[in-house]
């Protein structure tokens, strides 16, 4: 517990919801949420119903709430029209963070929630990317190109007075997510279950909703922290992972963290790991090459001034589990759990996809229906994209508390739920 005020915006969302019941749950005596309108009860926590781009809708639940952190959430799901992106995540960002900055505010704290897809243009994979790729010069659709807007405009307020970062997530799921199992749902009641786009090698980040609620929290509690360059030089803990002998930056199997000076026993380990040698009881190797994001950082000593390190705010971080897995591996998982098996599967070529997606598309443009296949799903399908954690899990201290395999278990067994009471509400409509 600490002593600040949380204001959550969009806290009665999908993740806004986890970020409250999380602060609530550490014993946060100071919790009230902002959003459009009221979905949930807590006698805890305050509501303040309003609209984001109205200023003194912002006004009156900042000067109420007396917040001094602010969590910003709030977001039109995808799919939806750019005039309501553009009126919430770019138009209302502004509001927000300028009332934010007025001199009746307390707010010493903001945390943007933007999206892992604001680097990503459609076009190329993203493999093992971290921070310092930029945003593309043709952003993938609006949904992503106002959350580019968004996120300059975060960064750009932080200041000595005012601190703010922006936390990246990538393919959010879990309770109280109805949009993506929806997607896959519906293919399985659509019997298109057996048909497969793409030879699945290609890996996706899906982060659990209570992993990213929980970056969050650690990202507004460190904002006014600086990390020491010597920090650099010590190893990380591990993420725990089930997809064989695939290195990603994370696991047992691949070194984090410099040594100028390797001694022998460690370059030793390094040559073993070179080899596809894999053993857990070993101590990992340390070494850095230049292309890691932090080798030079790493190369500083400490001259014992205040301020020396790299400082929390004003930084962006990529959120995931850590635990990359191949797409269809993912769908065929999460329908399994939802008590679907594909009878069989026949799999297409990734441009054989895209060919039928253009046509679909084509053909919608005439009938004004949307397309239940786009070219858009089979590069969802089919491209490579994950990413680089280590700065959130070294500057931020961030470590999923959920692993993938739970934060499914979890995700269906709700949905599971949730599909019974749609069942028994209809067969009690019909008794009616």
């Amino acid at each position: 517990m600490s002593s600040e005020s949380y204001l959550v915006i969009g806290g009665c969302g999908f993740l806004g919801r986890h970020i409250v019941e999380q602060l609530l749950e550490r014993g946060e005596s100071q919790v009230s949420v902002f959003d459009i309108v009221q979905r949930h009860f807590d006698s805890n926590v305050t509501f303040f119903i309003g609209d984001l781009s109205k200023a003194e809708d912002v006004q009156n639940a900042l000067q109420k709430s007396q917040a001094t952190v602010v969590i910003h959430t709030a977001s039109p799901a995808h799919g939806m029209g750019r005039a309501i992106y553009e009126k919430v995540n770019v138009e209302g960002t502004r509001t927000l963070l300028e009332e934010c900055q007025s001199t009746t505010s307390k707010v010493k704290k903001l945390v943007y929630t933007s999206s892992g897809g604001v680097i990503y243009s459609g076009e190329e994979d993203i493999t093992n990317v971290d921070e310092r790729v930029d945003y593309p010069s043709k952003p993938l659709d609006a949904y992503n190109e106002t959350k580019v807007s968004a996120e300059k405009m975060v960064l750009k307020a932080n200041n000595d007075n005012f601190k703010t970062c922006s936390i990246r997530p990538a393919g959010i799921f879990g309770p109280g997510d109805r949009q993506m199992i929806s997607g896959f749902y519906n293919v399985v009641k659509n019997g298109q279950t057996k048909w497969q786009i793409g030879d699945n090698t290609n890996l996706g980040d899906f982060t659990y909703v209570g992993n990213v609620a929980y970056a969050h929290l650690l990202a507004s509690d460190k904002l006014s922290e600086i990390y020491p360059y010597s920090n650099l030089r010590d190893p990380i803990s591990s993420i725990n992972i089930s997809l064989g002998s695939h290195k990603i930056p994370t696991s047992l199997s691949k070194p984090i963290g410099p040594n100028q000076n390797p001694t022998k026993e460690d370059l030793l380990l390094d040559k073993k790991f070179r080899s596809n040698i894999i053993d857990e009881s070993d101590l990992r190797p340390v070494l850095r090459t230049k292309m890691d994001q932090f080798s030079i950082e790493s190369s500083k000593d400490e001259a014992g001034e205040e301020g020396e390190g790299i400082p929390i705010a004003g930084q962006a971080f990529f959120i995931t589990n850590g635990e990359p897995i191949y797409f269809w591996d993912f769908a065929l998982t999460l329908w399994n759990q939802l008590g679907h098996i594909p009878p069989y599967r026949i799999v297409l070529p990734t441009l054989l996809g895209l060919f039928i997606a253009s046509i679909a598309e084509f053909i919608s443009n005439f009938t004004g229906k949307e397309p239940g296949f786009t070219r858009f799903r089979v590069s969802q399908a089919t491209q490579q994209r994950f990413y680089d954690i280590e700065k959130a899990r070294r500057l931020l201290g961030y470590h999923p508390k959920t692993s993938l395999d739970q934060g499914m278990k979890n995700w269906t067994q709700w949905y599971r739920g949730e599909l019974e009471k749609q069942k028994l509400a209809v067969e009690d409509a019909k008794t009616k």
